[in-house]
């Protein structure tokens, strides 16, 4: 072999060692590379398996997304600024509602034929989209080309023939006006949809030992617009949208002041329950509620006789839906001797004996009306406390009801004793109370005599 060619050979190596040094740095880049775009459609692929409805989103609103784009770059002077940001806005709304629908019916198969209808609904706001393009590129067309050529039907496979700008205008304001109708009718179908399955969700996990015997009424938004019901029965409802309220109206029994207990039984893990309470004159009365979602809930108070009140279920941040039972309970937390809230009103009882009673709430007057036996001169009056919270006053009233002597101890679970003459007669009216007007409890009285 000459020099020559042992040269060429040589450079010819090294040629080859260079371009094997140059590509190894390449390859490993492109191995790179390679991995990341396989981790990341692995990825993808677990995502979409593990939340499907999330792909269903992700896929409908980038389709969307580009048709806007399109008509942002190319339509904006024929569609006008105001109609093309409500197109992009309910387009964004169209593949949130569709993801939505997938949610609520767990991606089709809770309903099937409901779940296709939404499909439908944002297939069919895609495809005014897709007219509007057309007639945008259209339009185009004939700007460019001068031309005034009659309107000719949108093909489906290719933009078609140009449009003169007046008639692209036209066509433009027509489908938008389509594709609004479109967008409204879907979300109203959500609306509907969340409804129906919130009840559906509300029937399949109500708890066997409850037995519901009704079911809301729409509409029940407002004071004006109420469903009576019944108190010791439980009732379905739902919160179905994020402004929702439902309102009954019920009446407590009649004779006895008594704590009524309002309680939700929360069927839903998503719901953040409110309550509020109103008299019968709309006035809120008060209102409890829970930032937890799912979490049950109930609201206390002692109503007066014969009472109508109403009662508002919401969630509590104006976001949360889902359904719930409703119970209305009057708890008889009454002792055998009401009503003797007044004066009037008092029971008589005998003297020398022990008798069981209870001050149900702040506001809550026991009056008891004794008589002395023949020969008594003085009364003694005991109270035994049989809670923790009563601080307890006794008064005590002749027959006449005239306001004879008082006694009280501001010790909260304390006894209570003192003595009085029958100097001012034989019929004694007796009143228990709190001194504070703001504690309850149990307790035993006597009004014994001696001679």
């Amino acid at each position: 072999m000459s020099n020559e060619d042992g040269k060429q050979s040589e450079h010819a190596s090294g040629s080859s060692s260079r371009k094997i040094g140059i590509l190894t740095p390449l390859f490993a880049v492109s191995g790179v590379l390679l991995a990341f775009v396989l981790v990341y459609l692995a990825y993808d692929y677990v995502a979409m398996r593990a939340s499907p409805c999330e792909a269903i989103f992700k896929q409908a609103s980038l389709g969307l997304s580009t048709r806007i784009s399109f008509l942002k770059t190319e339509g904006e002077v024929s569609i006008g600024q105001e109609q093309l940001v409500e197109l992009g806005e309910r387009a964004q709304m169209t593949a949130l509602n569709l993801k939505t629908c997938c949610t609520v019916l767990d991606a089709g198969r809770v309903n099937p034929e409901q779940f296709l209808q939404c499909k439908s609904k944002a297939r069919a706001y895609d495809s005014k989209l897709q007219e509007i393009s057309a007639v945008v590129e259209r339009s185009v067309s004939a700007t460019q080309a001068n031309s005034t050529q009659e309107e000719i039907p949108v093909d489906k496979e290719s933009a078609g023939p140009a449009i003169p700008a007046a008639e692209a205008k036209k066509r433009i304001e027509q489908t938008v006006q389509a594709a609004r109708s479109i967008s409204k009718d879907f979300n109203r179908e959500i609306v509907e949809v969340r409804k129906a399955q919130a009840l559906e969700t509300l029937k399949l996990e109500a708890p066997k030992e409850v037995i519901i015997t009704a079911q809301e009424n729409e509409p029940n938004n407002d004071g004006l617009n109420t469903n009576a019901i019944p108190l010791q029965k439980w009732i379905s409802a739902s919160v179905g949208e994020a402004k929702d309220a439902d309102v009954f109206a019920f009446v407590t029994p009649s004779t006895y002041r008594d704590w009524i207990v309002i309680k939700l039984d929360n069927r839903s893990t998503t719901l953040e329950p409110r309550i509020e309470l109103f008299s019968s004159d709309k006035v809120s009365v008060g209102h409890r509620h829970s930032t937890t979602p799912g979490s049950n809930l109930d609201y206390r108070f002692v109503s007066e006789p014969d009472t109508r009140y109403l009662v508002r279920i919401s969630n509590y941040y104006g976001e949360s839906t889902g359904g719930y039972l409703l119970e209305v309970r009057a708890s008889k937390a009454y002792d055998k001797y009401e009503p003797n809230t007044g004066i009037l009103n008092a029971r008589s009882i005998p003297a020398d004996t022990e008798i069981e009673a209870s001050i149900m709430d702040g506001k809550d007057l026991d009056f008891f009306k004794v008589e002395a036996p023949d020969g008594a001169k003085e009364l003694q009056v005991k109270l035994i406390n049989a809670s923790t919270t009563l601080r307890p006053r006794i008064d005590v009233y002749t027959d006449d009801k005239a306001h004879l002597t008082h006694k009280y101890n501001t010790t909260a679970g304390a006894d209570l004793a003192f003595s009085f003459s029958t100097n001012q007669g034989k019929v004694f009216r007796v009143r228990v109370s709190d001194y504070y007007g703001d504690a309850a409890g149990a307790y035993k009285l006597t009004v014994a005599y001696s001679k």
